[in-house]
């Protein structure tokens, strides 16, 4: 009981710091703008465009579900069930909100009947390192084009390293006798996790894309390109690899708030654009995950 008090204890102060935080990095973004026009803003949304920002989350769910099957495909020993498949997945988006910088995802490997958990675990860091890969891809591409104050040679750098992680997996793959095993089903499945995960980033930016043009519309404020959509918010997604907020909320509006307005777009139109999507593909995954859970007959 000693040892499960300071445990315990250890978890609300890490809640507690983290939510403190979060809530510190919305103030700073928000005491600034104009609060009315941003409620105008998020509250003013057409229908259709909320429905294809729905649809695009839809498929995103899907491509990280495929994603994260061909994930646990690798170990050969694994049997593929589509329905644990999928619970697993989305109790994984609602453990997500626990640990920051999403890392509480790992908890969905306890859903899965694997060979063992070790090779659950596997498959989740391959998994998340193609996402983190996709992200990478996209920044260090937007690099060449949004200048931030890096020299070329380093971004050159940052862009061909990048480009060689998905052939570093393999090898560190076979620097393992246990791990080897799973090289095969890696130069199998990679390159089609690969792709998802690149569709997936697309779609993201695309919702994106048409909500600031639905709001820029309405305020009579010149449109915005798809490219500098990509651009710009494809650096603001780097704010997920700082593990201080629930789901990255808050580092990742301040940044994109930044970089659009480097071109004269309104914080209000950004800000609510990327709060938007959080709820519709983020808040609401995580509550139909924690639905699933429930249900959940055998606590993990």
């Amino acid at each position: 009981m000693e040892t499960k008090k300071p445990k315990k204890l250890l978890n609300i102060l890490n809640f507690v710091l983290k939510f403190l935080i979060t809530g510190f990095i919305l103030w700073r973004i928000f005491h600034k703008m104009d609060t009315c026009l941003l409620w105008k803003t998020l509250l003013g949304q057409s229908v259709p465009i909320l429905l294809a920002i729905l649809g695009l989350s839809a498929l995103r769910h899907f491509g990280q579900y495929l994603a994260w099957k061909y994930s646990l495909q690798m170990n050969p020993l694994y049997k593929p069930n589509h329905k644990e498949i999928f619970n697993s997945y989305m109790i994984g988006q609602a453990f997500r909100f626990i640990v920051p910088g999403s890392w509480g995802l790992v908890g969905k490997i306890a859903f899965v009947n694997n060979s063992s958990h070790a090779a659950s675990f596997i498959s989740y860091i391959v998994e998340r390192s193609f996402v983190t890969w996709s992200m990478l891809f996209f920044a260090s591409f937007s690099l060449f084009f949004v200048p931030i104050g890096f020299p070329t040679w380093l971004i050159w750098f940052l862009f061909i390293l990048v480009l060689m992680i998905p052939f570093g997996g393999w090898f560190l793959l076979g620097a393992n006798r246990r791990w080897k095993r799973l090289q095969p089903n890696y130069l199998k499945l990679g390159p089609r996790i690969l792709l998802l995960q690149i569709a997936i980033t697309l779609f993201n930016y695309l919702q994106y894309w048409l909500l600031i043009n639905q709001q820029l519309l309405t305020n009579q404020h010149r449109v915005i390109s798809f490219w500098e959509t990509l651009k710009r918010m494809s650096l603001a997604h780097m704010s997920h690899s700082i593990p201080i907020t629930f789901a990255g909320l808050g580092l990742k509006e301040y940044f994109a708030k930044s970089l659009f307005a480097q071109i004269g777009y309104p914080d209000e139109a950004i800000v609510s654009t990327t709060l938007i999507v959080f709820f519709l593909h983020d808040v609401l995954a995580a509550l139909a995950g924690a639905g699933i859970l429930l249900q959940t007959k055998h606590s993990k």
